[in-house]
């Protein structure tokens, strides 16, 4: 049978139609994409493709590697794969699950270049992950062209704009973002690539007019609702709108429960501080909010905001337990160990000494660190919280 994007999947019937549900969920941000899965990739002994989105994206979301969520899935996807295709994707689900994400996703992106329209996707996102913008434009453009005039052809466009945007190229960005949005308005990644390109374009206007006054579409795509009220945060803090920044966070907060939604939270009370505003007890609330996730110590990124949360409230409950599992954390040999190793700790240790009066720890640290930074993972706009605190004018969070 063929999937919604034309692709030939193994399962039974129902199996497919979860499938092609789940992309409509997870690309326009609604719903839960794994829990429509979760019957399918248990009871169906010839579906592949369900198991390895779900072990993936568990993975992405910080779930420790032998995590059964990530580990129950992955042994589907390797005891079913059956065809070049399905053996491919289990090939690099395997890469993936064993913390050695650039190598999964450039075998994603070798399937993509076939016109496989989720290993476009699962290369995409991993990508991002370990903040590689030149492996994900070069994925992006050896295979974009197999969509022109099929089916997916404006989510991919929208892709690309994102892709384009982490590499500079805004003009280009604003095209293809904007031809996505124009095909399917509720195409939040599209939305969302033009939001980083007016973000790093400081165009103010763009942005509000992009996000502001038209909440009422995208506002319930709660998937990465949070991610975008940031974004819109970020240019109302550019304009010194500081009570409708902290509006802004306090009517999220609630939403606030998964890593990454705690990433976009800690990363707005910390710039509030670094542009010199009162945020108030919120802090508490964050710190205790990262308490609470399990999840630590998988991804760069992720520790590098609970740490942000934790230099803020060091007297925290969980703020010694999280530093120790910090350093005691296992060193292999994968890519997620030595990116923990060589960026995400020294990174942190700079971030600490910074907070604690060392106004030189952090230039030593990124001076050492260059270009390696970007291997935390995340967008562009995210990672400028390191050099934004790193600037003198502006200095730590007191």
């Amino acid at each position: 049978m063929t999937d919604r994007w034309g692709d030939v999947t193994t399962g039974a019937t129902e199996s497919l139609a979860a499938w092609d549900h789940a992309w409509e969920e997870f690309l326009h941000f609604h719903g839960d994409p794994m829990a429509t899965l979760a019957t399918a990739n248990q009871d169906d002994d010839s579906f592949v493709l369900g198991p390895v989105l779900c072990s993936l994206y568990n993975i992405l979301s910080g779930s420790p590697l032998d995590a059964p969520a990530v580990q129950d899935d992955f042994a589907r996807a390797q005891a079913r794969a059956s065809t070049d295709r399905e053996s491919g994707h289990a090939a690099a689900l395997s890469l993936a699950a064993a913390g050695n994400f650039t190598a999964a996703a450039e075998r994603w992106g070798d399937l993509a270049s076939d016109g496989d329209f989720a290993a476009y996707r699962f290369a995409h996102d991993l990508y991002l992950h370990v903040g590689d913008a030149e492996g994900r434009l070069g994925a992006s453009n050896r295979s974009r062209h197999h969509w022109i005039d099929k089916p997916g052809e404006s989510f991919i466009d929208g892709m690309h704009a994102f892709t384009l945007e982490e590499s500079g190229r805004y003009n280009e960005a604003v095209a293809y973002g904007t031809t996505a949005l124009d095909a399917d308005p509720l195409d939040l990644w599209a939305r969302h690539a033009l939001a980083h390109v007016y973000e790093q374009t400081d165009n103010t206007d763009a942005s509000i007019a992009l996000l502001r006054d038209t909440t009422d579409v995208w506002g319930a795509q709660d998937g990465l609702a949070v991610h975008v009220w940031w974004h819109l945060a970020l240019r109302l803090l550019a304009i010194g709108a500081i009570a409708d920044v902290l509006q802004i966070f306090d009517e999220q907060l609630p939403s606030v429960t998964t890593p990454f939604r705690l990433c976009d939270a800690t990363s707005l009370l910390w710039r509030a501080e670094l542009a010199g505003h009162d945020v108030g007890d919120r802090w508490d609330a964050m710190a205790d909010r990262w308490d609470d996730v399990e999840a630590r110590h998988t991804c760069g990124f992720l520790d590098l905001h609970a740490a942000l949360a934790y230099i803020r409230r060091p007297g925290h409950a969980g703020a010694a337990r999280w530093f120790d599992g910090l350093a005691s954390r296992p060193d292999g040999g994968a890519e997620v160990d030595d990116i923990f190793r060589k960026v995400a700790r020294p990174l942190i240790d700079g971030l600490r000494a910074y907070a604690g009066g060392d106004t030189h720890a952090l230039t030593r640290t990124l001076a050492d660190l260059g270009d390696t930074t970007a291997r935390i993972g995340g967008s562009v706009a995210q990672r400028e919280i390191i050099t934004l605190t790193a600037t003198p004018s502006i200095g730590a969070p007191s």
